[in-house]
Protein backbone atom coordinates (compact mmCIF):
# COMPACT_ATOMS: atom_id res chain seq x y z
CA UNK A 1 0.00 0.00 0.00
CA UNK A 2 2.68 2.70 0.76
CA UNK A 3 4.29 1.65 -2.21
CA UNK A 4 1.07 2.76 -4.22
CA UNK A 5 0.64 5.69 -2.26
CA UNK A 6 4.32 6.50 -3.38
CA UNK A 7 3.52 6.15 -6.63
CA UNK A 8 0.42 8.05 -6.67
CA UNK A 9 2.34 10.86 -5.32
CA UNK A 10 4.96 10.90 -7.50
CA UNK A 11 2.50 10.79 -10.56
CA UNK A 12 0.28 13.58 -9.18
CA UNK A 13 3.85 15.83 -8.01
CA UNK A 14 4.69 15.20 -11.56
CA UNK A 15 1.35 16.97 -12.67
CA UNK A 16 1.25 19.84 -10.51
CA UNK A 17 4.92 20.81 -11.93
CA UNK A 18 3.69 20.59 -15.13
CA UNK A 19 0.34 22.82 -14.73
CA UNK A 20 2.16 26.55 -14.47
CA UNK A 21 -0.07 28.16 -16.73
CA UNK A 22 -3.64 28.09 -18.59
CA UNK A 23 -4.88 30.45 -21.37
CA UNK A 24 -8.17 31.13 -22.58
CA UNK A 25 -10.06 33.03 -24.84
CA UNK A 26 -11.24 36.91 -23.68
CA UNK A 27 -14.32 36.58 -24.93
CA UNK A 28 -15.79 33.29 -24.03
CA UNK A 29 -13.28 32.14 -21.46
CA UNK A 30 -12.91 29.04 -23.14
CA UNK A 31 -9.75 27.20 -22.47
CA UNK A 32 -7.30 26.54 -25.44
CA UNK A 33 -5.42 23.40 -25.75
CA UNK A 34 -1.96 22.90 -27.39
CA UNK A 35 -1.64 22.82 -31.25
CA UNK A 36 -5.13 24.33 -31.46
CA UNK A 37 -5.90 26.14 -34.27
CA UNK A 38 -8.31 29.84 -34.77
CA UNK A 39 -9.51 30.04 -37.99
CA UNK A 40 -10.51 33.99 -39.40
CA UNK A 41 -12.15 34.81 -42.73
CA UNK A 42 -11.13 38.41 -42.37
CA UNK A 43 -8.29 40.79 -41.98
CA UNK A 44 -7.96 44.35 -41.11
CA UNK A 45 -11.12 44.19 -39.10
CA UNK A 46 -11.56 46.82 -36.30
CA UNK A 47 -10.99 45.85 -32.50
CA UNK A 48 -13.95 44.79 -31.62
CA UNK A 49 -14.39 42.22 -34.08
CA UNK A 50 -13.08 38.99 -34.09
CA UNK A 51 -9.90 38.64 -35.83
CA UNK A 52 -8.61 40.87 -33.03
CA UNK A 53 -8.50 37.58 -30.65
CA UNK A 54 -7.95 38.65 -26.92
CA UNK A 55 -6.34 36.28 -24.32
CA UNK A 56 -5.69 36.07 -20.74
CA UNK A 57 -3.43 33.93 -19.02
CA UNK A 58 -3.78 32.62 -15.44
CA UNK A 59 -0.73 31.66 -13.08
CA UNK A 60 -2.16 28.20 -11.87
CA UNK A 61 0.57 27.21 -9.85
CA UNK A 62 1.86 28.27 -5.77
CA UNK A 63 4.67 30.53 -7.40
CA UNK A 64 5.19 33.54 -9.54
CA UNK A 65 5.76 32.52 -13.21
CA UNK A 66 7.33 34.38 -15.53
CA UNK A 67 5.84 34.47 -19.43
CA UNK A 68 7.22 35.21 -22.69
CA UNK A 69 5.37 34.41 -26.19
CA UNK A 70 7.30 33.01 -29.13
CA UNK A 71 6.87 33.04 -32.45
CA UNK A 72 7.53 29.56 -33.95
CA UNK A 73 6.20 30.00 -37.41
CA UNK A 74 4.87 31.77 -39.99
CA UNK A 75 3.53 30.57 -42.99
CA UNK A 76 3.17 33.00 -46.32
CA UNK A 77 4.18 35.94 -44.15
CA UNK A 78 6.91 37.77 -42.60
CA UNK A 79 5.02 38.80 -39.74
CA UNK A 80 4.77 42.30 -40.54
CA UNK A 81 1.27 44.21 -40.05
CA UNK A 82 0.37 41.74 -37.10
CA UNK A 83 0.35 42.80 -33.85
CA UNK A 84 1.02 40.92 -30.95
CA UNK A 85 0.06 42.45 -27.31
CA UNK A 86 1.00 40.94 -23.76
CA UNK A 87 1.22 42.42 -20.48
CA UNK A 88 1.25 45.75 -21.48
CA UNK A 89 3.51 45.47 -24.69
CA UNK A 90 2.46 46.05 -27.97
CA UNK A 91 4.11 44.88 -31.56
CA UNK A 92 2.61 46.15 -34.77
CA UNK A 93 5.18 43.54 -36.54
CA UNK A 94 6.36 40.01 -35.52
CA UNK A 95 10.05 38.17 -36.01
CA UNK A 96 10.01 34.03 -36.69
CA UNK A 97 11.94 33.02 -33.65
CA UNK A 98 11.42 36.09 -31.40
CA UNK A 99 9.77 35.99 -27.78
CA UNK A 100 7.56 38.83 -26.37
CA UNK A 101 8.37 40.75 -23.89
CA UNK A 102 11.82 41.13 -24.29
CA UNK A 103 11.47 40.71 -20.61
CA UNK A 104 9.56 38.73 -19.70
CA UNK A 105 5.99 39.49 -17.96
CA UNK A 106 5.58 38.38 -14.40
CA UNK A 107 2.61 37.06 -13.02
CA UNK A 108 1.67 35.97 -9.02
CA UNK A 109 0.08 32.85 -8.37
CA UNK A 110 -3.86 32.63 -8.64
CA UNK A 111 -3.22 35.82 -10.72
CA UNK A 112 -4.48 36.13 -14.54
CA UNK A 113 -2.87 38.66 -16.61
CA UNK A 114 -5.79 40.03 -19.39
CA UNK A 115 -5.34 43.55 -20.01
CA UNK A 116 -5.13 44.66 -23.70
CA UNK A 117 -3.63 41.52 -24.55
CA UNK A 118 -4.49 40.21 -28.11
CA UNK A 119 -3.63 38.54 -31.73
CA UNK A 120 -4.52 40.93 -34.30
CA UNK A 121 -4.15 40.43 -37.96
CA UNK A 122 -3.78 44.29 -39.57
CA UNK A 123 -3.22 43.47 -43.04
CA UNK A 124 -5.56 44.55 -45.39
CA UNK A 125 -8.54 42.74 -46.13
CA UNK A 126 -8.21 40.17 -48.80
CA UNK A 127 -5.02 39.72 -48.34
CA UNK A 128 -3.18 36.13 -49.14
CA UNK A 129 -3.79 33.34 -46.23
CA UNK A 130 -1.29 33.32 -43.82
CA UNK A 131 -0.98 31.28 -40.38
CA UNK A 132 1.33 32.31 -37.46
CA UNK A 133 2.19 29.56 -34.70
CA UNK A 134 2.78 31.16 -30.76
CA UNK A 135 4.07 29.50 -27.87
CA UNK A 136 3.42 30.35 -24.26
CA UNK A 137 6.49 29.77 -22.47
CA UNK A 138 6.76 29.83 -18.52
CA UNK A 139 9.99 30.04 -16.73
CA UNK A 140 11.10 30.63 -13.01
CA UNK A 141 12.61 33.56 -11.62
CA UNK A 142 16.30 32.29 -12.14
CA UNK A 143 15.19 32.09 -16.31
CA UNK A 144 14.58 28.63 -16.33
CA UNK A 145 12.06 27.06 -18.75
CA UNK A 146 9.30 25.64 -16.55
CA UNK A 147 6.29 23.74 -16.73
CA UNK A 148 4.82 22.66 -20.63
CA UNK A 149 4.16 25.46 -23.19
CA UNK A 150 1.34 25.75 -25.07
CA UNK A 151 1.41 26.31 -28.80
CA UNK A 152 -1.72 27.57 -30.68
CA UNK A 153 -1.92 29.37 -34.24
CA UNK A 154 -4.08 32.08 -35.73
CA UNK A 155 -4.82 30.79 -38.80
CA UNK A 156 -6.36 33.62 -41.80
CA UNK A 157 -7.86 33.04 -45.27
CA UNK A 158 -10.92 34.66 -46.66
CA UNK A 159 -11.80 31.18 -48.69
CA UNK A 160 -12.29 29.36 -45.93
CA UNK A 161 -15.94 28.48 -44.53
CA UNK A 162 -16.10 29.11 -40.42
CA UNK A 163 -19.39 27.40 -40.31
CA UNK A 164 -18.49 24.09 -39.66
CA UNK A 165 -16.50 22.80 -36.28
CA UNK A 166 -12.56 22.91 -35.52
CA UNK A 167 -10.64 19.96 -37.55
CA UNK A 168 -11.09 16.56 -36.20
CA UNK A 169 -8.04 16.18 -33.98
CA UNK A 170 -4.97 14.68 -36.34
CA UNK A 171 -1.77 13.16 -34.83
CA UNK A 172 1.65 12.76 -36.50
CA UNK A 173 4.47 10.43 -35.65
CA UNK A 174 7.43 10.91 -35.14
CA UNK A 175 7.66 14.26 -35.27
CA UNK A 176 11.59 14.04 -35.99
CA UNK A 177 11.49 11.71 -39.25
CA UNK A 178 13.65 10.11 -41.67
CA UNK A 179 11.68 8.28 -44.03
CA UNK A 180 8.00 7.67 -43.22
CA UNK A 181 5.77 9.52 -41.16
CA UNK A 182 2.34 8.38 -39.81
CA UNK A 183 -0.62 10.11 -39.67
CA UNK A 184 -3.95 9.46 -37.77
CA UNK A 185 -6.91 10.94 -38.91
CA UNK A 186 -10.98 10.34 -38.74
CA UNK A 187 -11.98 12.16 -41.49
CA UNK A 188 -10.50 12.41 -45.22
CA UNK A 189 -7.53 15.18 -45.56
CA UNK A 190 -5.07 17.10 -47.44
CA UNK A 191 -1.84 17.36 -46.32
CA UNK A 192 0.08 20.15 -47.72
CA UNK A 193 4.01 20.88 -46.74
CA UNK A 194 5.95 24.24 -46.55
CA UNK A 195 9.39 25.18 -45.49
CA UNK A 196 10.47 27.97 -42.85
CA UNK A 197 10.02 30.50 -45.83
CA UNK A 198 6.58 29.82 -46.23
CA UNK A 199 7.20 27.66 -49.73
CA UNK A 200 5.26 24.83 -50.48
CA UNK A 201 7.38 21.50 -50.89
CA UNK A 202 4.86 18.81 -51.09
CA UNK A 203 1.09 18.25 -50.80
CA UNK A 204 -0.26 14.95 -50.15
CA UNK A 205 -3.98 12.69 -49.45
CA UNK A 206 -4.40 11.51 -46.47
CA UNK A 207 -7.25 8.55 -46.59
CA UNK A 208 -9.04 8.17 -42.79
CA UNK A 209 -7.10 6.07 -40.71
CA UNK A 210 -3.63 5.43 -40.12
CA UNK A 211 -1.80 6.33 -42.96
CA UNK A 212 2.06 6.46 -44.00
CA UNK A 213 3.75 9.43 -45.86
CA UNK A 214 6.84 9.14 -47.55
CA UNK A 215 8.71 11.49 -46.81
CA UNK A 216 12.39 10.51 -48.17
CA UNK A 217 12.19 13.43 -51.06
CA UNK A 218 12.31 16.30 -48.52
CA UNK A 219 15.87 17.84 -47.45
CA UNK A 220 16.75 17.90 -44.11
CA UNK A 221 14.96 20.78 -41.96
CA UNK A 222 11.88 21.77 -40.02
CA UNK A 223 8.97 21.74 -42.04
CA UNK A 224 5.29 22.97 -41.07
CA UNK A 225 2.44 20.57 -42.17
CA UNK A 226 -1.73 21.89 -42.91
CA UNK A 227 -4.28 19.73 -42.89
CA UNK A 228 -7.49 20.89 -44.53
CA UNK A 229 -10.98 18.98 -44.70
CA UNK A 230 -12.96 18.27 -46.81
CA UNK A 231 -15.16 21.96 -44.93
CA UNK A 232 -11.93 24.28 -45.21
CA UNK A 233 -11.35 23.47 -41.57
CA UNK A 234 -7.27 23.67 -40.94
CA UNK A 235 -4.80 22.52 -38.43
CA UNK A 236 -1.14 23.30 -38.48
CA UNK A 237 1.32 20.77 -37.30
CA UNK A 238 5.76 20.95 -37.12
CA UNK A 239 8.06 18.46 -38.12
CA UNK A 240 11.67 17.96 -38.72
CA UNK A 241 12.83 15.77 -41.27
CA UNK A 242 16.92 14.54 -40.38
Amino acid sequence: MKRKLLILTFILASFVSFAQFEVRETSNDNLISEGQTFNFTEAGCSYSEPCNFKFKVTNTSAQAIYMRIYVDELVNTDGSDFQLCFAGVCLNSVTLGSGYPNTAAMIAPGVTNSAGNNFWNQNLAGSAAMSLTFRFQAFDAGGNEIGTPLSMTYNYDENLSLEDSQLTKVEIFPTVANNELTVSSSEALTATFYDLLGKRVKQVAIESGKVIVDVSDLASQAYIIQFVNAKGSLITKKIVIE
